[in-house]
């Protein structure tokens, strides 16, 4: 048994863009890969339509408690390929009603995606249409969750903080870290490290290639000449803004005051705020 490789991270935190990266890198693509067409990082571990293949029926009107008690054979079915797959999760990695989300004795390894919650819970309000001071309190909820769609069965997150503690916190586990601000800024240190996370060769040519094919301005006009299907809702773009920062643009003193509060500590710790509590993204 290969094992899953995770990519996880909290919502509108790059998971995406690196699964685009990814696959022009796995493609070794001249032209962008399609962001309709990824095939390297094809599931995530909430999939609907992967529980009803592993479950040989159809699920409609299932329970989530049904629904969870299938991800260990969801998991195993996914780390018995032929070769190591890689999965998009945002599930923290926690015990739910007695039962793992995230099933370590089927993980090879796993990548971890942070990115600052100023600019994340911005990118979320429009993602899920809700506003920034609900965002924002939800990123600070321990019962934090997305619901059972027709297209995706329940996630747990838990708070910022908390999801990051989760993946962080298991004996001799020690997931990849990269921060959605370093990939923007240094993506040939950041990507590179990536490649050797996965044991792939060397090749500065391949890696640049492929940051290039997989950039913002690439997949944002993908998206605006011929949608995106993993788009929530049509009339809300996927790739919005893409940068770093623009949370000032929207966000009061008041708000982004209560994200301080909610995860001071591991702001700290991550450098996104200094010591006397001011923001240094």
């Amino acid at each position: 048994m290969n094992g899953i490789i995770w990519l996880a991270s909290y919502p509108k935190s790059g998971n995406t863009w690196l699964r685009v990266f990814i696959e022009n890198l796995f493609r070794n693509t001249v032209k962008p890969a399609g962001i309709n067409d990824l095939g390297i990082v094809k599931y995530g571990d909430n999939m609907y339509s992967l529980y009803e293949r592993v479950a040989s029926r159809k699920l409609t009107g299932a329970s989530d408690a049904e629904f969870h008690q299938l991800r260990g054979p969801v998991q195993k079915f996914l780390a018995s390929q032929p070769e190591t797959t890689i999965v998009k999760t945002h599930n923290a990695l926690i015990t739910h009603e007695g039962a793992p989300l995230i099933h370590l004795e089927y993980t090879a390894g796993a990548v971890y995606l942070l990115r600052n919650p100023f600019d994340m819970v911005v990118s979320m309000a429009h993602h899920y249409r809700t506003s920034y001071d609900d965002a924002i309190r939800g990123i600070a909820s321990s019962n934090h969750h997305t619901p059972t769609t027709p297209a995706a069965i329940f996630q747990i997150l838990g708070g910022w903080t908390n999801h990051h503690r989760s993946w962080f916190g298991v004996d001799n586990f020690s997931p990849l870290l990269l921060r959605y601000e370093d990939m923007v800024r240094s993506p040939m240190k950041v990507f590179g490290r990536f490649m050797r996370y996965l044991g792939l060769p060397k090749n500065p040519e391949r890696l640049k290639r492929a940051i290039q094919n997989s950039s913002f301005t690439v997949v944002e006009r993908q998206e605006r000449e011929g949608g995106f299907k993993e788009r929530v809702h049509a009339d809300h773009k996927f790739f919005r803004a893409g940068g770093v920062g623009h949370y000032r643009d929207v966000l009061d003193d008041r708000q982004i005051g209560r994200i301080i509060d909610a995860h001071g500590e591991l702001l700290i710790e991550q450098g996104y705020i200094n010591k006397s509590g001011r923001p240094k993204v």
